[in-house]
């Protein structure tokens, strides 16, 4: 399980890390330390754009599994109340990755490329 926990954590801190370097804007909502924060998810925000609501059904056309909003607010049509909360802006468009032992570091290069081109799009 340690081993799992691990590579887990190393996913998202690589996502992170990519994200930063590859999409300007972004912002990560919640506590993204390790130490903090659940290892398996990273709820991120990025830039205003025009077709934010697009967003999820791009990625899912790419062939990458997200969710919108908090899980707390999973199927719902309304702003997710936790997002809010910490003050996420409601006008950026945030996105839940989970990771799993079976996700790539490939995978995270993919949907950071995506990401990176549908904000381009957008901008």
């Amino acid at each position: 399980m340690d081993s799992h926990q691990a590579y887990i954590q190393d996913l998202k801190s690589y996502m992170k890390a990519k994200l930063e370097q590859e999409v300007t804007g972004v912002k990560f909502n919640g506590e993204t330390d390790p130490a903090k924060s659940l290892y398996t998810v990273l709820n991120v925000s990025f830039p205003e754009m025009e077709m934010a609501d697009m967003l999820l059904f791009n990625l899912d056309i790419a062939g990458i599994s997200a969710s919108g909003g908090s899980a707390c607010s999973s199927g719902t049509d309304i702003g997710s109340h936790v997002l809010t909360a910490i003050g996420a802006n409601p006008d950026r468009p945030s996105v839940r990755f989970s990771f799993s032992k079976n996700n790539t570091k490939d995978e995270v290069d993919y949907t950071v490329a995506k990401l990176k081109e549908l904000c381009l799009v957008s901008a």
